[in-house]
């Protein structure tokens, strides 16, 4: 008796796990349908679609990047990232007094083209989107962290409140994240390879 009931579990247990891998398969879906590489810009044919601005001039540093008061450190596990898995950054502070910020939605997720880099999302209502910017600040041995899930709707929901979508859809090629939210300090930013 106890023999089938192991037996019954072990075929159980092996049926969820082949119905676990299909899901995970399914839910990465087929992989970057966008542009490869580097295209010449990003069009989007969807109606009313209007690209969020680059909300900065400063060229974008990388990191250590020093603030009036005190000194951050921006940066990614990886250097290249899968389409569908989580891109986990980090601001922190690595200095002696508080940075202040614009919050943790001051930051553009950017694509490389010919025509410069360019955010990768928009509005859907045919007029300019602006991200939320309020007055906050990164303590002394804290930091701001992001876990973007690199998909379409992952990158696009990551912002509270502010309807976003992607368009064209993400494809294989050279990222950008960029904290542009520093205080007294240009935008910072650290550059990913999304692969399929």
């Amino acid at each position: 008796m106890d023999h089938m009931r192991r037996d019954a579990l072990a075929g159980g247990a092996l049926a969820l796990s082949l119905a676990t891998a299909g899901c995970l398969d399914f839910a990465a879906g087929d992989g970057p349908q966008g542009p490869e590489g580097t295209p010449a810009t990003l069009t989007c044919d969807e109606d009313g679609f209007v690209r969020l601005d680059q909300p900065f001039e400063a060229s974008v540093v990388g990191t250590p990047v020093e603030t009036d008061e005190t000194e951050l450190e921006l940066s990614t596990e990886g250097t290249t990232e899968t389409y569908g898995q989580s891109l986990r950054v980090v601001l922190r502070n690595a200095g002696d007094a508080p940075a202040p910020t614009l919050g943790e939605s001051a930051y553009s997720v950017q694509r490389e083209t010919e025509a410069g880099w360019l955010d990768v999302r928009g509005g859907t209502g045919g007029e300019a989107v602006e991200l939320p910017r309020s007055e906050d600040s990164v303590a002394v041995s804290s930091a701001y962290s992001w876990d973007l899930t690199l998909t379409e709707a992952g990158i696009a929901d990551a912002v509270d409140g502010v309807d976003l979508t992607v368009c064209p859809p993400l494809g294989p090629g050279p990222y950008r994240f960029v904290y542009w939210g520093l205080v007294g300090a240009p935008p910072v930013g650290v550059e990913f390879e999304l692969v399929g």
